[in-house]
């Protein structure tokens, strides 16, 4: 792929998804802070007990004792467990860039070499008459993936970086 970039086959276009998700790390500086402080395992385990009691009278259906005609009978369809919640899962919005490529019709059939070390890897790309097909036949007794690293389709994230000089001001 990269030599069909080189010679002009295909074109390089960075497209933009403006409403992805992307998974925030939780990394901070001071994680050792609760080491410090007892009283945050205490308030840690308190809040859990909370948390599950509060789970057991929902998931019972308490009010049931009290009241002699269920109103409504509901089954669990799902349990969520810890183990399926990770630290670093906590998605934002965010902006990411992925590339794409986009073929150039004005060539409808190329063949190349590509030297890998000691052999050579001979390719031809032809264009299907009536059609958005491209035929690629490759020999493929010559491996040229270490000196060639793979095109990667993953999306990056997009940081915006403002300075105080960039933002515009409005003064009359």
């Amino acid at each position: 792929m990269a030599q069909l970039i080189r010679m002009g086959m295909f074109k390089r276009v960075s497209l933009y998804d403006y409403q992805a998700m992307c998974k925030m790390s939780l990394h901070s500086a001071n994680r050792a802070r609760p080491l410090l402080n007892p009283f945050y395992g205490l308030v840690a385990a308190l809040k859990w007990f909370l948390t599950n009691f509060m789970l057991v009278l929902l998931e019972f259906n308490i009010c049931g004792l009290w009241h002699s005609d269920p109103f409504a009978e509901a089954k669990a369809s799902f349990q969520v467990s810890s183990a399926h919640k990770k630290k670093g899962d906590i998605l934002q919005p965010c902006d990411t860039e992925y590339p794409s490529f986009v073929y150039e019709p004005s060539i409808k059939e190329t063949n190349s070499l590509i030297k890998c070390g000691r052999c050579q890897k001979m390719f031809v790309t032809q264009q299907i008459p009536e059609s958005n097909l491209l035929m690629l036949v490759v020999q493929a007794d010559c491996d040229c993936s270490r000196q060639y690293r793979p095109i990667t389709m993953e999306p990056k994230e997009v940081k915006y970086i403002l300075s105080l000089d960039s933002q515009c001001s409005f003064s009359n």
